[in-house]
């Protein structure tokens, strides 16, 4: 075969093409991460291949000293085919680090066994040709210079063919854990290069190998290493998508690794309060520091991450030191703990920062995301722990937890209500019940009201709360009505916040419309506080749905000042006696007092109801003294609806 007639024109449009690719992928800056990093090396080998291709294929000339130099010929055509056998073990390198398999090709002998020694023995073939050129050479005649082909390039094929089938297997191992598009792509990879290298064989003139090699590059440039799913803009670390890739990867592997996360707890505060290129500048600063911090004395491979809102993390494989890894953690608290200063504003950062063992502490991928949205609860301000220093006593992560887990009830609608019925002295059976709002967490199972509901009256979303009381409540009524129970009314709560929005009385007319609900079959309670927190909107609220006919009662009375003038100014039909005065029955010392309260609530001509009667003697003192209603365990506990129902029917 001669060499002058050898077509070089799609090895350089080819090494036109990956230059392209890993210029862009510099510029945004995709460097960062193994992943990222082992394809640049593939798409560089790529580029030098195709380059010592050109090479060894210019064409003749017997005046030029390199054209005509077997000498130049023979060392580019061997570099050619050492980096031609590691093309394919790269490309089986990068799917391992993609899918997490690497570490175990590496570290299991069985698998590695596959790997290595063909790898060997392909080098160690190609290495032999110093010595015996059975796998190519040159010849010089009359009709110029001529490569020839050893009776050993069949093995060098073979080989080539080997690790295909390597790369092509390990692909369909990890089918499962790639979108339909990725796999696809890289599916395609594997005909592509075999039409290339079949055209090439048939027409020995046309450089169609590496072309092949180069679309397949391009390839996975466009449908695998997107980055605009690898990236973040803002800080120009990987993005969630590569995080939670690798680490299922981590997982996957077995390996031990070090997980940082580095939480800016009042990152919405920061955001709203500044302008949108300071804070990007402040990310971005954040992100240069994590990087540029490198840990120092550790054999370690490290990838760093922004997953937004003020989530930075940092996945540490190799050998590491947890201890030094403190130290460096350390510097970031010394760099940003007295706060970020650039564009006349001067920030004060919140940042918790937790390391993570895997899979010691956390053994699956989404157990780790889940303690990654929350970090910042359980974890304070700028003292670096590790995971199992945190105390994850429930009630204080659910405290901690609250406003998230509060979001997710809204978003997943975990809300119930249940019926608590009352008892009715005078008629001795239960006449009305009070509907309870019941939170029940995917992650922490039922929540109490007194945890949940203050929380949600702070940060506002008690209205989203309160609407879907109402509304449900309408929803039972007209299913069951009070005849249908035998009961008069049904109290539901209202809370301050609901108290002081203007349209909340022709939202509960709309509710009432909606379902076909008689005003008189609801009783709204609103607590003393919640009364006196905002007394002209409460009461100017209360007139207008008390015109159509809507009634209240006031919740909780005694359980803090009480000002008589301000009870007897609003248009409650029932006094709720909070459970504080209730217990104080059970001392008979203060039961005087206790009945001149109750003497004046019945002077005002509203009923009565006592809330927590727990005992049969607390319940005769109080009939005893005039009271119209007892609510408590001692008579019925909160039910859910079904069983509500259930248990009125039955009684």
């Amino acid at each position: 075969m001669q060499i002058v007639d050898r077509i070089i024109y799609f090895d350089i449009c080819s090494v036109c093409v990956l230059f392209a690719i890993v210029v862009s992928l510099l510029l945004r800056k995709m460097y960062l991460g193994r992943l990222n990093r082992s394809f640049i090396q593939l798409t560089i080998l790529m580029i030098f291949s195709c380059l010592f291709d050109v090479l060894r294929s210019i064409p003749y000339n017997e005046y030029t000293a390199i054209g005509s130099s077997i000498l130049f010929r023979f060392v580019m055509g061997y570099i050619f085919c050492f980096l031609r056998a590691i093309q394919l073990p790269l490309l089986i390198r990068l799917y391992g680090i993609m899918s997490g398999t690497w570490s175990r090709i590496k570290s299991d002998i069985r698998i590695g066994f596959f790997y290595f020694v063909p790898l060997i023995g392909y080098l160690a073939l190609v290495y032999s040709n110093f010595f015996n050129q059975r796998l190519f050479y040159y010849t010089v005649n009359e009709n110029g210079l001529r490569y020839v082909r050893g009776n050993l390039m069949i093995v060098f094929d073979y080989f080539g063919f080997y690790f295909m089938v390597f790369s092509l297997v390990q692909l369909i191992i990890i089918r499962k854990r790639l979108s339909t598009e990725k796999f696809l792509a890289m599916l395609l990879v594997y005909p592509i290069n075999v039409v290339a290298i079949l055209i090439q064989e048939v027409y020995p003139e046309l450089l169609t190998a590496m072309f092949g090699a180069s679309l397949s590059v391009l390839l996975l440039a466009f449908f695998v290493f997107r980055p605009d799913e690898s990236i973040d803009l803002e800080t120009g670390l990987s993005s969630f998508i590569p995080f939670e890739n690798d680490v299922e990867n981590v997982i996957l592997s077995g390996r031990n690794a070090v997980i940082i996360l580095c939480k800016i707890s009042n990152d919405a505060e920061i955001r709203s309060l500044t302008d949108i290129r300071i804070y990007r500048r402040m990310l971005h600063s954040i992100g240069d520091t994590l990087v540029k911090e490198r840990y120092r004395g550790l054999l370690v491979s490290s990838d760093f991450y922004y997953l937004r809102g003020g989530l930075f993390a940092n996945i540490i494989q190799g050998r590491f030191d947890r201890d030094l890894i403190k130290k460096q953690l350390g510097k970031l608290v010394k760099r940003y703990s007295e706060g970020f200063s650039g564009g006349g504003f001067d920030l004060k950062l919140e940042m918790c920062i937790c390391s993570v063992l895997v899979p010691e502490d956390i053994s699956a991928k989404d157990e780790l995301l889940k303690f990654s949205e929350r970090v910042q609860n359980l974890v304070e301000p700028w003292k670096p722990v590790r995971y199992s220093e945190i105390s994850f006593d429930r009630e204080f992560v659910i405290l901690n937890s609250i406003d998230n887990i509060i979001e997710d009830a809204i978003r997943h609608n975990r809300f119930e209500m249940y019926y608590q019925p009352i008892y009715s002295l005078k008629d001795k059976e239960y006449r009305c019940a009070e509907a309870l709002i019941r939170l029940n967490s995917e992650e922490f199972g039922s929540i109490s009201p007194s945890i949940f509901i203050p929380a949600a009256e702070r940060t506002g979303r008690i209205v989203h709360i309160g609407d879907f009381v109402i509304r449900d409540v309408c929803r039972f009524l007209s299913e069951h009505h009070p005849e249908e129970l035998g009961v008069d009314y049904v109290e539901v709560n209202l809370s301050i916040i609901q108290c002081m929005q203007a349209d909340m009385a022709d939202k509960i007319k709309k509710y009432m419309k909606e379902y076909n609900i008689e005003p008189s079959w609801i009783n709204f309670e609103i607590t003393e506080t919640a009364a006196d927190g905002a007394y002209e909107r409460v009461l100017e609220t209360m007139n207008r749905m008390s015109a159509e006919g809507i009634r209240f009662s006031l919740d909780d009375y005694g359980s803090g000042y009480s000002n008589l003038h301000r009870v007897m100014s609003f248009p409650y039909k029932v006094i709720k006696l909070d459970k504080t005065l209730t217990d104080e029955a059970v001392d008979p010392s203060k039961r005087r007092i206790l009945g001149e309260a109750i003497n004046l609530i019945k002077s005002m001509g509203a009923h009565i109801v006592v809330e927590g009667v727990e005992s049969k003697e607390v319940s005769d003192w109080f009939e005893s003294q005039g009271c119209d209603f007892i609510q408590g365990f001692y008579y019925a506990k909160p039910m859910t609806e079904k069983d509500y129902v259930k248990f009125m029917k039955v009684d």
